[in-house]
C-alpha cells in the first residue's frame, strides 16, 4: 500500500485523505502502527496526524525507514513567525508594517521553501504541491522543471482530484525507473515501454532502430530477454566487429577443416542461442548473400554448419538492431525486402537519441552517476575516499544522491555519499547533444567521478571536527565538467573553408582533448563534413563526388554521416 505524508498547516487535507482515500497509508508523527480512524486519540483532536511545518516534517521523515512513497505539500502556511522558513530572518525589515508584509509573503510561499529543504535532504522523494490558482503556479515556475514535483491546481482540492494526481505521480515514478533501465517521462520512451510490454513475450522477431550508443543491446539484455520467458541463453553479436570472411562461420558454425584455420568443430551463434534469444547488432552490415542464408535459417528453424550436410535445430527468438534506415536500404537494393518483412517492421522499435530526451537528462545524469559510483571498477577508489571521512553506523549506500547546486554539508544526506553538480554545469550538460548517447553518458559519469575522486585524494585532509557532517561530499567542479564536455566547443564551432587547392580542400577546425585518438579523428571528420555540407548547401551528390570521385553514390556519404552521428535533417535545420 502506498504511504503518504501530508505537510499542511491545517488538518483538512489529512482528514480528507484518511476519510476518502483508504487505498493510501498515511504517515503520522505519533509512531503508532494503528490507523488514525480507529485510534482513540482521533476524537480528542490529535495534532500528530500530519506535519504542520518544516520542523515537524523534517522530524517525521527522519524517523521513517523506508521513506514515504509520496509527500502532499500545501503552498500556504498560516504559521507564527518563529515557525516559518527561513529560520534566519535577519534580512527582514525592522519596520513593523513592512515586516508584516514580508512575513505574509513568506506564508503565501512557505511551501516552496519547504520544497527546497525536502529536495536538499531527500532528492528522490516525489512531492505533490497543492495550489489553488493559476497565478500561484507562476510562483513555482522554477520548481515546475523538477521531474519529481507534481501539481494539483484547483479552487478546491477535493479527494477525487487528489487521488487522481497521487495515482498519476506513483505511476510515473514506477515508469521512470524500472530495474536497471531508466525510462524517463518523454512521450517517445513511454510509447517504447508500452510496445516492449506487448512484444517481450511474443515469439516474433523484434527490430530495434537507434543511433550508435543509444542502448539497443542494453535493451535486449535487460528487458526483452529477461521478460521473454525463454529457457535458452542470450547470445549477443555485433556484426560490425567481425571480418566479412568470418561472418558465415560465426553465424552458422563450421566443421573442422571447412576452411583454413578451422581446427575444431564450431557451433555458430544460431545454434548457441537455440531456445533462447539471439541479438544481432548492426544487421544492416550483412551482404546480400548472407542475408539470403539468414532468411533460410529463420524460415526453417535449422542451420547447417560450413563443411557439413546435417541440419541442426536453431530456433532462437531473434532481436535485430541497426543504426541505419533499413527501409531506405531496401529501396536502394542493399537489403532484401523479404528479410526486412521477416524482421517484423510493423512493430519495429525506435530508441530516441538523448538530444530528444532533454527533459529526462537531469534524472539520467543522476542515474548514470549513481550507477558509476556503485560500479565495481570504482569500488576501491570510493572506499579509499570514504575512509577519510567519519562514516556513521547508519551509512546506507542506497541513499547516496546527486544534488544540483553548490556543495553544502547541511544539504547532503548524512548517512550516504553526496555528489554535487552546480546548476550552471547542469545547464551545460542538458544542452549538450550527446552524439554518443547512452554510451557517452556512461563514460562521462565514470570519467567525472574518477577525476574528481583522484583530485580530492591528492589534497591533504585536515582533522575533521564535525562528526555530524555527511560522510562524503564530492563536488564535480564546473572546470572538470567543461573539460569533459570539450566537444561542445567544437559542436558550436562552425568550421569554414579557408582556401581551396587542386590537391584538396583546407578547413579550420577546433579540437579539445578527448579520451582517445579515435575520438579526435572522428571529431575532425565531423567538422569537415559539416563544412562541406554548408559549402555545397546540403547537396549530398556534390559532397560524395568531391570526397570519393565522379560517380560516387550519395548513399555511401549518407551512411558515413550516420556513423559519425550527423543526421542530414539536423544539419539542414541548423541552417547557415
Amino acid at each position: 500500500m502506498p504511504r503518504l505524508l501530508v505537510i499542511d498547516d491545517r488538518d483538512t487535507t489529512i482528514e480528507m485523505v484518511q476519510r476518502r482515500l483508504p487505498q493510501l497509508e498515511t504517515v503520522t508523527r505519533c509512531g503508532k502502527k494503528i490507523p488514525c480512524q480507529v485510534c482513540e486519540e482521533r476524537a480528542k483532536g490529535c495534532p500528530l496526524r500530519c506535519a504542520h511545518s518544516w520542523a515537524e516534517a523534517e522530524s517525521a521523515l527522519a524517523s521513517q525507514t523506508p521513506l514515504p512513497d509520496l509527500v502532499a505539500l500545501d503552498l500556504h502556511f498560516a504559521l507564527p513567525e518563529e515557525q516559518l522558513l527561513p529560520l534566519d530572518k535577519s534580512a527582514l525589515s525592522n519596520d513593523k508594517k513592512t515586516r508584516a508584509k514580508e512575513l505574509e509573503k513568506l506564508r503565501r510561499t512557505q511551501g516552496l521553501l519547504i520544497l527546497e529543504k525536502l529536495r536538499a535532504a531527500w532528492p528522490k522523494l516525489p512531492v505533490i504541491l497543492l495550489t489553488t490558482t493559476a497565478e500561484e503556479l507562476g510562483l513555482v515556475d522554477g520548481s515546475a522543471r523538477d521531474p519529481l514535483v507534481y501539481f494539483v491546481e484547483n479552487e478546491v482540492v477535493d479527494s477525487r482530484t487528489l487521488a487522481a494526481e497521487i495515482t498519476r505521480a506513483l505511476e510515473l515514478q514506477h515508469m521512470a525507473q524500472e530495474g536497471d533501465v531508466f525510462w524517463g517521462k518523454t512521450r517517445a520512451m513511454a510509447g517504447l515501454r508500452r510496445a516492449l510490454n506487448l512484444l517481450a513475450r511474443s515469439p516474433l522477431p523484434v527490430l530495434i532502430e537507434g543511433e550508435t550508443g543509444s542502448g539497443k543491446s542494453y535493451l535486449a539484455e535487460q528487458v526483452l530477454h529477461p521478460r521473454s520467458g525463454a529457457k535458452g541463453p542470450l547470445v549477443i553479436t555485433d556484426l560490425s566487429t567481425i571480418p566479412a570472411a568470418l561472418l558465415p562461420a560465426h553465424l552458422f558454425g563450421a566443421q573442422r577443416g571447412a576452411y583454413t584455420g578451422a581446427t575444431a568443430d564450431h557451433a555458430g551463434v544460431f545454434e548457441q542461442a537455440h531456445a533462447g534469444t539471439l541479438f544481432l547488432d548492426e544487421i544492416g552490415n550483412l551482404d546480400l548473400e548472407l542475408q539470403r542464408q539468414l532468411l533460410l535459417v529463420l524460415e526453417r528453424g535449422a542451420v547447417t554448419r560450413l563443411g557439413d550436410s546435417r541440419a541442426r535445430p536453431a530456433q532462437p527468438r531473434l532481436i535485430a538492431a541497426t543504426n541505419q534506415d533499413l527501409s531506405g536500404l531496401v529501396a536502394l537494393g542493399r537489403f532484401r525486402a523479404d528479410l526486412y518483412m521477416r524482421l517484423n517492421p510493423a512493430t519495429r522499435l525506435h530508441l530516441p537519441p538523448l538530444r530528444e530526451r532533454r527533459e529526462d537528462l537531469p534524472e539520467l545524469l543522476q542515474f548514470a552517476l549513481l550507477g558509476a559510483l556503485r560500479s565495481d571498477p570504482l569500488r576501491a577508489l570510493v572506499r579509499q575516499y570514504l575512509a577519510r571521512f567519519p562514516t556513521p553506523e547508519d551509512f546506507i549506500d542506497g541513499n547516496s544522491a546527486v544534488i544540483f547546486g553548490r556543495p553544502q554539508a547541511k544539504s547532503a544526506p548524512r548517512g550516504a555519499f553526496a555528489i554535487f553538480v552546480s546548476k550552471e554545469s547542469l545547464a551545460k550538460l542538458t544542452a549538450h547533444d550527446w552524439p554518443g548517447n547512452q554510451r557517452e553518458l556512461r563514460l562521462f559519469a565514470v570519467n567525472a567521478l574518477v577525476s574528481a575522486l583522484a583530485q580530492a585524494l591528492e589534497v591533504q585532509l585536515e582533522t575533521v571536527n564535525d562528526l555530524q557532517r555527511a560522510p562524503a561530499i564530492l563536488q564535480l567542479s564546473d572546470a572538470l565538467i567543461a573539460g569533459l564536455l570539450g566537444g561542445d566547443k567544437t559542436r558550436k564551432h562552425k568550421p569554414s573553408v579557408v582556401r581551396s587547392r587542386s590537391a584538396g580542400r583546407s578547413i579550420e577546425v577546433s579540437i579539445a582533448a578527448s579520451r582517445s585518438f579515435a575520438e579526435v579523428a572522428a571529431e575532425v571528420e565531423r567538422q569537415y563534413m559539416r563544412a562541406l555540407f554548408e559549402l555545397h548547401e546540403g547537396n549530398l551528390d556534390a559532397m560524395a563526388e568531391e570526397l570519393l570521385g565522379p560517380g560516387a553514390p550519395a548513399r555511401k556519404l549518407h551512411l558515413r554521416l550516420n556513423q559519425l552521428g550527423l543526421r542530414v535533417r539536423d544539419l539542414r535545420s541548423a541552417g547557415p
